[in-house]
């Protein structure tokens, strides 16, 4: 009696499970699980911090850190890193997405791109133009098309990914040189730079704010706002936070950002280098979010103080206690969805 109960629990569970997360991914079925199973033991604990946030944490704690040795070749870690991104696995592209590659060509140069579509999405006049994170190393629409879906719907808005070139084949500012083609593309087929948003996460987002100040230095006009989530701003990481926060980080470390930094800039001196230490002067409204438990917080508290001090109207979101880039994981924490509505409500705004 007790095998057949058994079985019949476990066709039950194979069907609700399933239906209950929307894929039949059995690597998404299976964080998603474990991430239930953490959220029950975190229930029983009080904390300012919301249970489904402290599982989310304990899942980043069961992969630890990377400690890449600088004395070996990077090129062939990277490539066996790269395929295993863990953010397409964590936000899978539902099933109403709808992905459509366009080569882009501007003035000789050529950009893989991906316009990134929620079914329910009405026609409008705006566009997100998203700069992906992964350090400058990784990254792809593999790994963002489901974030990116989940944007187009809530924004209302198509999205358009763009494949940067990535280091260490390509030091900066490759990266840059390539949403730039892609923006004066969009620019010269009748798109307003008021219709676009640039928006980014972490290396994204440094390279969001890169690609402003290289638009203005060119004298060309600038998008309708910038949005960043946790960008890296400051090539010398100099900032008290990691130190600070180094035992709450869970994604990153010290030595960690210090070895992607130095796979984006190649061989060049690490002193004064990276957005914050560019004008920001004319640049447009931003919007600025960061957790108080990354490494790389401070990066954001010296762009925003810069900002302001250059007369740029910028927003500041701090999530207490939050990690790197956490905005982006909406499926699993209520401060994530939150925070994604406030600056959902944000850019409505602008």
């Amino acid at each position: 009696m007790w095998f057949k109960k058994t079985i019949v629990l476990i066709l039950i569970l194979a069907i609700a499970i399933p239906l209950k997360y929307r894929s039949t991914d059995p690597k998404y079925l299976i964080v998603r699980c474990l991430h239930s199973i953490f959220t029950i033991k975190h229930w029983f604990v009080q904390s300012e911090l919301s249970a489904e946030y402290r599982a989310f944490e304990s899942l980043f704690r069961l992969k630890p850190i990377p400690k890449p040795d600088p004395s070996i070749d990077p090129l062939p870690l990277i490539k066996t890193i790269r395929p295993r991104f863990l953010l397409g696995t964590l936000i899978p592209k539902p099933s109403q997405c709808q992905i459509r590659n366009e080569t882009i060509e501007h003035n000789g140069h050529t950009v893989e791109t991906y316009w990134v579509h929620h079914h329910s999405q009405q026609k409008i006049d705006r566009i997100v133009f998203y700069l992906h994170g992964g350090g400058f190393i990784m990254g792809d629409i593999h790994g963002y098309s489901g974030i990116e879906c989940y944007l187009s719907e809530l924004l209302n808005m198509p999205i358009i990914h763009i494949e940067y070139r990535l280091s260490p084949e390509h030091h900066l500012p490759a990266a840059v040189d390539d949403a730039l083609a892609v923006y004066q593309f969009l620019i010269r087929n009748n798109i307003k730079s008021s219709q676009i948003i640039i928006m980014g996460d972490s290396a994204g987002g440094g390279l969001a704010l890169l690609t402003v100040q290289k638009l203005i230095s060119q004298q060309l006009p600038t998008p309708r706002a910038i949005v960043c989530l946790s960008p890296i701003t400051d090539f010398t990481m100099t900032s008290e936070s990691y130190q600070r926060n180094a035992r709450v980080d869970v994604m990153l470390s010290y030595d960690y950002v210090k070895w992607i930094v130095r796979q984006a800039i190649g061989v060049q001196q690490q002193s004064q280098i990276g957005p914050l230490f560019e004008s920001l002067s004319h640049f447009p409204p931003m919007y600025i979010s960061v957790g108080t438990a990354e490494v790389m917080e401070d990066d954001s508290r010296k762009l925003v103080d810069k900002a302001r001090a250059e007369g740029v109207d910028v927003t500041f979101d701090i999530g207490l206690h939050m990690m790197h880039g956490y905005p982006a994981f909406v499926l699993y924490f209520p401060e994530a969805r939150e925070a994604m509505t406030k600056i959902a409500l944000w850019i409505r705004n602008v």
